[in-house]
This record gives structure tokens, sequence and C-alpha cells, in this order.
């Protein structure tokens, strides 16, 4: 094996639905079929999911969300924007995140970044 790593790293699914509690420590999910898997599940292989807050734009193909065609969405920003705040709780403690949307792309298309990264790449964005 080559690269930085030598182990492989853990994959994560979902998120999926829970269907029933299955004993005191399973849980029936609702998997796809193509998955081909056992859907019951110990509870120590289960994780709350939480969506990603921070984006990486080399790695991330995004397919068009609903929201590209809603009217409101459809037009292009006319300068950099803080569409959306949020403060995330870590082993760091509470990192806050906004949710910046640049000139000339969908809002739709807006990336989380950390408000310090932002003092930094987007000053301006913060002096208003």
């Amino acid at each position: 094996m080559q690269g930085e790593g030598k182990k492989l790293k853990p994959i994560r699914y979902g998120p999926f639905k829970i269907i029933k509690q299955v004993g005191n420590n399973a849980f029936q999910l609702d998997l796809p079929s193509y998955m081909q898997m056992y859907s019951v599940v110990n509870v120590e292989n289960l994780r709350l999911y939480e969506p990603s807050l921070i984006v990486d734009s080399e790695t991330d193909v995004q397919l068009p969300s609903i929201e590209d065609f809603s009217p409101e969405f459809l037009d292009e920003l006319k300068e950099d924007t803080i569409l959306d705040r949020r403060t995330r709780t870590s082993r760091r403690g509470n990192v806050d995140y906004v949710r910046v949307g640049l000139k000339g792309s969908k809002p739709s298309k807006a990336k989380w970044i950390e408000v310090e990264q932002v003092r930094r790449l987007y000053p301006h964005l913060l002096n208003r």
C-alpha cells in the first residue's frame, strides 16, 4: 500500500431511516436494495448523522439541488455575501461558521467556512 496513510479510512454511509429497534442493542435500517446487506445493525456501529459544514471544493462534486430550480435561486449573486451563520460544538469547543456566497455564483452553491478563515480570505464581509 502506498501513500501517506497505511490504514484504510473508515467509510460511512447514510443517513438511513431507522425502521424498528431489534433487541436492546440493534436497529433495523431502511437500506436500499442495491447495498445487498443485512439491514439489522448493532448500535455500536451507528453514528448520529451530522452534515458537513466544511466542503472541499476540489473534491466535492455537487448535483443540482431543488433550490437551483426555484426562481429566487436562479439569479447569480451580485456581490460576496454571508447567507447564514451557525455554531458547531466540537472538541475544540464552539466554532462559528458562516455560509459564504460569492459574487457570480448561485446562493445554493454557497460554502460553509470558519469565521476565522473568512476574516483572512474575505475581511470585507465581516466589516459590514
